[in-house]
């Protein structure tokens, strides 16, 4: 009787150690699949890393090119408005002046005056002064 516990021990052991044995081969192709897995995803997170590091370059080059056109339009537009104050200047007696004084004369309002001719307040309030009917610039 003893030999028979002992055969059925050895065969208990064998078919424990069976098991194990497929478990752990089970174990190690599931681990396979998901390195597998793993490894696609990486390549794939890699080359939208880089696909991204390529767009932002793209995308600083044309914040830098749209900064530089940003500032040349703004230089244009700097000379553009010292070419406009140096012919105001040179046409005040025959341009806006005249103009002004013109529909100072026929009593437009202030607004009125300053919106058509384009003067400053202070430029308003020194024609109004010296041309509005009643004043005593008037000539």
């Amino acid at each position: 009787m003893g030999e028979a516990i002992l055969v059925w021990i050895v065969a208990a052991i064998a078919l424990v150690a069976t098991v194990v044995a497929v478990l752990s081969v089970s174990l190690v192709l599931t681990l396979r699949r998901q390195l597998a897995t793993l490894r696609q995803d990486y390549q794939r997170q890699a080359t939208s890393v880089m696909a991204l590091q390529g767009a932002m370059k793209v995308i600083s080059q044309g914040v830098v090119n749209h900064s530089q056109a940003q500032s040349a339009v703004q230089r244009a537009l700097e000379r553009l408005n010292d070419q406009q104050s140096e012919l105001r200047a040179r046409d005040a007696d025959d341009g806006a002046y005249q103009q002004a004084i013109e529909l100072i004369r026929q009593g437009r309002e202030r607004e009125e005056v300053r919106r058509m001719c384009g003067l400053t307040t202070t430029e308003l309030d020194l024609l109004y002064s010296l041309h509005a009917p009643g004043s005593a610039g008037r000539r």
